[in-house]
């Protein structure tokens, strides 16, 4: 049996650190000892969530930036595996959700869910790629279920995850084509009990929360963490393209 690879000292970038399911991988990777630079917009959040993984007796690097912004996310990778020497291992789990329709929607909703669920992707993604060992790496972008249907209501932003599964794959055979044997991988969750899904259900109107709204029990963002922990420690011959995960009780 091929054993599995340890995450003793990987240099790790981890985008949308600072809440929910980024913040939760960034602290779960701490526990294994991986060295971690940590990317989003809130400091006073980004820098509470290093000082977790300081105490947890692993490296912890903050770097506050707004992704929507190309150029800054270019500075703060290499910002960020300046400080660590290198990457090894890229988490993309900064996101945006909202019920924005083709029909009905607002522009600056569809922009902003273009500029982070995409684009940023696609720029951090990149720039991290030139810091990786020659030996390759792993990428892990976490997607949604709605990169796989399309809920009602969330026509635009399900079009921005059927984006990011399009690169997921698109940047893998790029990457196989030139000889580089950097895994890239998905993880693709249906309802998550996050500040993400607060806004999404937000931006639909009324008074309900999330859980009159669902009305069963949500993933819990550790549970993602530890779907990202099994992908990264697999053997190096094996690569896990996606996986897929819904709340027991969601039927689609």
């Amino acid at each position: 049996m091929s054993e599995s690879t340890s995450l003793q000292g990987k240099r790790v970038l981890v985008t949308g650190a600072s809440s929910g399911i980024g913040r939760a991988i960034a602290l779960a990777l701490g526990e294994k000892g991986a060295e971690i630079a940590i990317l989003a917009r809130r400091e006073d959040r980004l820098r509470d969530v290093s000082e977790k993984i300081i105490e947890s007796g692993s490296k912890g690097i903050s770097v506050p930036v707004d992704l929507s912004d190309s150029g800054a996310a270019q500075d703060a990778v290499n910002f960020a595996a300046s400080a660590l020497g290198g990457l090894d291992i890229l988490i993309n789990a900064a996101g945006v959700a909202r019920q924005a329709g083709l029909s009905d929607g607002k522009i600056e909703d569809w922009r902003t869910m273009l500029d982070v669920n995409v684009f940023a992707l696609a720029v951090v993604t990149r720039e991290a790629l030139t810091h990786f060992p020659d030996q390759g790496g792993h990428v892990v972008n976490i997607s949604s279920m709605s990169g796989h249907r399309v809920p009602g209501k969330g026509g635009f932003y399900a079009a921005t995850k059927f984006a990011v599964r399009a690169m997921t794959e698109g940047l893998r055979q790029e990457l196989r084509a030139a000889g580089n044997q950097t895994r890239v991988c998905s993880i693709s969750p249906g309802f998550v009990d996050t500040e993400l899904l607060d806004e999404y259900f937000a931006t639909s109107g009324g008074d309900e929360s999330k859980y009159d709204k669902i009305g069963y029990p949500l993933l819990q963002p550790e549970e993602i963490a530890d779907l990202v922990i099994h992908q990264l420690t697999m053997p190096p011959t094996a690569e896990v393209t996606d996986i897929l995960v819904r709340p027991t009780a969601q039927a689609t």
